[in-house]
Parts: C-alpha cells; structure tokens; sequence
C-alpha cells in the first residue's frame, strides 16, 4: 500500500481533519501496516493503550464485557482516546474480516508532536471535534 493511499485514510479520519496534506504525509510515514486475520483480536480490554488504528481495509467488532458496543469500517480510527490518556482499553476488538489497519503508537505521536510545529494543536481540535459531535459544543 503505497503512501498516497495512506495519505487519504487519513483524511478520512476526524481525529487528523484540520492536519494538512504534508502533516497527514508524516504521520503516514511514522506509522506501519498491521494486517489481522479474520477473528483475530486487535485490542483486549482492560490491556494497555499504547497504540491506535486507522482502519484501512474490512471490519471489527468492539465488545465491551462481552456486549458489543461498535463496529468499525474503512476511515474509522480504534484506540485513540485510551491511547492518548494512557488508560486501559475499555472493549475488546476483533477483527469480523481480514483487517488491515494503519498503527500509530504514543511515542511516534508523542515525537509527531514535538517535531511539527502546530500539529498538537490540530490533533487536540480533532479529540474536540470528535467529543462534541456527540454531545454539542458549549
């Protein structure tokens, strides 16, 4: 999968909406290609949150104390929160179809961060956006 493909998942995603083509370029370029097979756990709850997922190609199911509660499909973005606040993974995630997933882990975004200037800052408009579409803006 070549970078430009990465490039435009990422675009798709809320979380990176206001990066820019070049910032959503260096994300893509810190992150790497995971692929799951088809029943395959890609996070277990209550596990540690040191990665989050952009969903590239097929499915998954989060199940929270064997409920499930999400389901996921290209563009959609797994483990962002738990990962950004260093807390356990609330549900467990398993992949309905083969899965392949673009892995973004803390200290990449940590380094992300700090190199590019401006970028927490429209990462931290994208946690925002993503928390108010839910519940309004006050």
């Amino acid at each position: 999968m070549g970078r430009e493909t990465q490039v435009s998942a990422l675009r798709a995603v809320p979380l990176f909406a206001a990066c820019s083509r070049r910032e959503l370029a260096t994300v893509a370029k810190a992150s790497r290609i995971d692929f799951v097979d088809a029943g395959q756990e890609l996070i277990r709850e209550g596990a540690p949150s040191t990665d989050c997922y952009v969903v590239l190609a097929g499915s998954a199911t989060a199940r929270r104390s064997g409920r499930k509660i999400a389901r996921f499909a290209p563009g959609d973005i797994i483990g962002e929160l738990g990962m950004l606040l260093d807390q356990p993974r609330s549900a467990t995630v398993i992949a309905d179809t083969p899965l392949d997933v673009l892995s973004l882990d803390r200290s990449q975004l940590q380094g992300l961060i700090d190199e590019v200037p401006g970028f927490g800052w429209k990462l931290l408009q994208g946690v925002a956006g993503r928390l108010t579409a839910n519940r309004g803006a006050v």
